[in-house]
């Protein structure tokens, strides 16, 4: 695993931007938090938010709560690991005051689990994965060829399972299918689709897709825009489209101790008001994630991208934070069934409620996390 070099690190720890919504924390003083109560570790401690792949809009949330200083006062920090690999997407380096949690879809997480890392989900998060399978414009193109071809997917291990779903809803043989897993400590790289090295290519639709689109072409040196690649799937409320989206998990051997649970909670009631805040003042997040110096991407196709990642989580009707063991086993079921997991465990084995029952009772009663009135913006990816 690597964690951001020091420079960046630091940007995250400590960089702090003026926000247009008030902030919910930010006292200086190491007593209480003021967005949650008496819940205060006994000792200063660090999160570490592990995301799927190199920083992008998905870490809207965390790098917003860090700007607005929501659990400074309780004396948590917090920082984002991004994985070195596939493989290590769930690993931890143990250090004291530190511990650690992942953000990651259900299958990636089972996946995980049957690795012999031993990952609990501990809140709910995105409503979907906003995924979307794209290939290059042509008559020709017909889901039988992309099943025996090779696809290239942006994200972890596991994150395959909607596709192999769409592809046995379909009834096309995927035997010969070759999936490549994008190397997560780099940005998203759409070479491979448009040289045709692969068939298609299955990204997030906040993050991937805009790169597509931002790709530049190699003769022109412009941006290929919106014309260049296709949504061939991830439409309509098909297997993608549905596909469940990214929860909070975190080691189960970490929710033993009492300052780490308290730690990971407030972590939780900070990327929720992050959510939130990036929901309701998107051109603001994109300035504090420009300002972060965390991303290659910024401008108007921040705008964009926060834009596209709001969609995949609002209105939360249930609240954002809930954990829905409807999709969750639909998700159980289908990593199972698509052959991506061996067995299927039981939610609740799966599953670990101390954290939701420490924030739920402290969430800020100013803090929506339905988003029932959320609207989204009309916004162009690339500056006209």
């Amino acid at each position: 695993m690597s964690r951001l070099n020091l420079a960046k690190r630091l940007a995250i720890s400590i960089f702090v931007v003026a926000a247009c919504r008030p902030s919910l924390g930010g006292s200086p003083m190491p007593t209480t938090s003021s967005i949650a109560g008496d819940l205060v570790p006994s000792r200063q401690m660090t999160v570490t938010v592990h995301v799927p792949g190199v920083t992008d809009a998905l870490a809207s949330s965390v790098i917003s709560a860090v700007a607005n200083r929501v659990i400074e006062a309780a004396g948590v920090a917090l920082q984002i690991v991004t994985p070195f690999s596939t493989e290590e997407g769930f690993s931890v380096q143990a250090q004291l005051g530190q511990t650690d949690i992942f953000l990651a879809t259900p299958a990636a997480a089972l996946v995980a689990r049957e690795a012999g890392i031993d990952v609990v989900m501990i809140a709910g998060l995105q409503r979907n994965a906003g995924l979307q399978l794209t290939v290059t414009p042509g008559d020709d193109t017909l889901v039988e060829s992309i099943a025996s071809g090779s696809v290239l997917i942006q994200g972890r291990p596991g994150d395959q399972a909607p596709l192999l779903q769409y592809f046995d809803d379909a009834g096309v043989d995927r035997s010969a299918l070759e999936i490549v897993f994008q190397e997560p400590s780099v940005p998203f790289d759409a070479t491979g689709l448009f040289d045709s090295t692969y068939a298609a290519a299955l990204v997030s639709s906040y993050d991937g897709a805009a790169r597509l689109q931002e790709f530049l072409d190699p003769e022109t040196g412009l941006p290929e825009g919106p014309d260049a690649s296709s949504v061939f799937a991830g439409i309509n409320d098909d297997a993608l489209a549905s596909a469940p989206g990214l929860g909070i998990w975190a080691l189960r051997s970490s929710l033993t101790d009492e300052d780490s649970r308290i730690a990971i909670a407030l972590a939780v009631i900070a990327i929720a008001d992050g959510a939130a805040f990036c929901r309701d003042d998107a051109e603001t997040c994109a300035i504090i994630m420009e300002e972060s110096a965390l991303l290659d991407r910024y401008g108007v196709g921040m705008i964009w991208s926060i834009n596209q990642l709001n969609s995949t989580f609002w209105p939360a009707l249930e609240g954002a934070l809930k954990i829905d063991s409807v999709e969750l086993q639909r998700a159980i079921d289908q990593a199972a069934a698509t052959g991506v997991i061996a067995g299927a465990p039981n939610i609740e084995e799966i599953t670990d409620l101390q954290i939701l029952e420490l924030v739920e009772p402290r969430l800020p009663p100013a803090l929506d996390l339905k988003g029932e009135d959320w609207v989204p913006l009309d916004v162009p990816l690339l500056a006209e």
